[in-house]
């Protein structure tokens, strides 16, 4: 029996009766033995169940995924990767904390005349993904994906994360942290590190 207060990871599993294992294996893309960091989504969906369905045909997901009644559900392991991210933005051109040289030529690959958008936004993410973490953002290969359910409009964006989320991502953020060795400064929101709409988790409290 799991200790109602202490999480642990067993083969690539978080243990505790909070979390709901409904792990789907087509998620996972390969082995990831060090997770590094976490990033926070939401699903642009109505209900958990509409995720789930997504997850038996699409090779996208995260780890975890939040309710709105705040269920936790695991529906990939640990020690796996998935793909949750998409294409990097530029640690360098959004944080202007790296050399001048560094700069300029993620600058020249971003900018660059003649090309469309799309090859220059991936000609960057294959530049960044040429450094380490954390000197550029977090990839699918070394982070751990969180989605909250929450639907999308044209309009108004992303919807609000309630506060049983809320409560639920803070626990969540704070087992993974200690569990894995990672810090507060380890935990993003989607559209920090990828080409996402600004609202996606913008209400996401940790």
């Amino acid at each position: 029996m799991v200790d109602q207060n202490d999480a642990k990871i067993e083969s690539g599993k978080l243990l505790h009766s909070k979390v709901e294992h409904k792990v789907y294996k087509g998620l996972h893309k390969g082995d990831m033995n060090s997770p590094k960091a976490i990033v926070v989504h939401q699903t642009g969906a109505a209900t958990a169940q509409h995720t789930f369905n997504s997850y038996t045909s699409s090779p996208h997901g995260a780890h975890f995924l939040i309710s709105k009644t705040g269920k936790i559900y695991q529906t990939a392991l640990i020690n796996k990767y998935t793909y949750h991210v998409g294409k990097l933005r530029s640690r360098c051109i959004e944080t202007n904390d790296c050399s001048k040289a560094e700069l300029a030529k993620a600058n020249a690959i971003y900018l660059k005349k003649g090309e469309s958008y799309g090859i220059r936004v991936k000609k960057l993410h294959k530049h960044e993904l040429g450094k380490n973490y954390p000197d550029r953002y977090p990839s699918n290969t070394e982070s751990i994906g969180i989605e909250i359910v929450g639907d999308h409009s044209t309009k108004n964006g992303y919807e609000t994360v309630n506060a049983l989320q809320n409560t639920s991502l803070e626990w969540l953020v704070a087992q993974l942290n200690k569990l894995l060795c990672l810090e507060d400064n380890d935990v993003y929101r989607h559209p920090e590190v990828s080409y996402k709409q600004s609202s996606e988790a913008s209400s996401a409290k940790w």
